[in-house]
């Protein structure tokens, strides 16, 4: 494909910005890759996102940040191998899941894998809970479907896989505690596509 003048500033490991890497290579779109350490952005980025985040995408002089807008961007940008759903009902699917993934999950994920220790044990214990009642929620889908929507690869899978991806990675000594069959299946469904594994690729 010729050069469609976007360049996405990112940080390899942050689920955020593997949520907009995977949707340019599902969708074999070039880009140019501004790879930021965290501690120490560009000035680039600095100038152009008011928070000083990651993902943040160009697209010749449009600047787009929040990954969740990025990926719709991207979708609509480059309809080709759409991964936004066309009812509308199924798009709102899309959009409540990304933001429970983002306002719900995703805080506890974050208290699991930097405070657990430093929480009292009735807290710790309040905190797996809730991470269980989450996976459930994750799997419940999955029992009869292939993915989160459907059984087509879509933009929820998108956006919450990088996440359950993250917490199973978190700590080997609670590996067996959040080990859901069909979540860790879909998973390696997710992960063996050919466009993670250029996601993950060093570049």
């Amino acid at each position: 494909m010729t050069d469609q003048g976007l360049t996405l500033h990112s940080y390899r490991r942050c689920p955020f910005a593997i949520r907009v890497r995977m949707v340019l290579e599902e969708k074999n779109l070039p880009y140019t890759l501004i790879e930021e350490k965290l501690r120490d952005f560009t000035p680039a980025l600095l100038r152009l996102h008011p928070e000083g985040k990651v993902p943040l995408l160009l697209h010749r002089d449009i600047v787009i940040y929040e990954s969740a807008i990025i990926t719709e961007y991207l979708d609509e940008a480059f309809p080709e191998t759409p991964l936004m759903p066309k009812a509308a009902k199924e798009r709102a699917e899309i959009r409540l899941w990304t933001y429970w993934c983002n306002n719900i999950f995703k805080p506890d994920l974050d208290a699991f894998k930097y405070k657990y220790d430093q929480l009292p044990e009735d807290q710790q214990n309040a905190l797996i809970n809730r991470l269980k009642t989450h996976l459930d929620k994750m799997a419940k889908p999955l029992s009869s479907h292939n993915y989160l929507l459907s059984d087509e690869f879509s933009l929820l899978d998108i956006h919450l896989f990088p996440f359950y991806r993250q917490l199973r990675k978190a700590r080997k000594d609670f590996d067996n505690l959040f080990s859901v069959p069909l979540l860790d299946q879909w998973l390696e469904r997710v992960t063996s596509r050919p466009s993670f594994e250029r996601v993950m690729s060093v570049r």
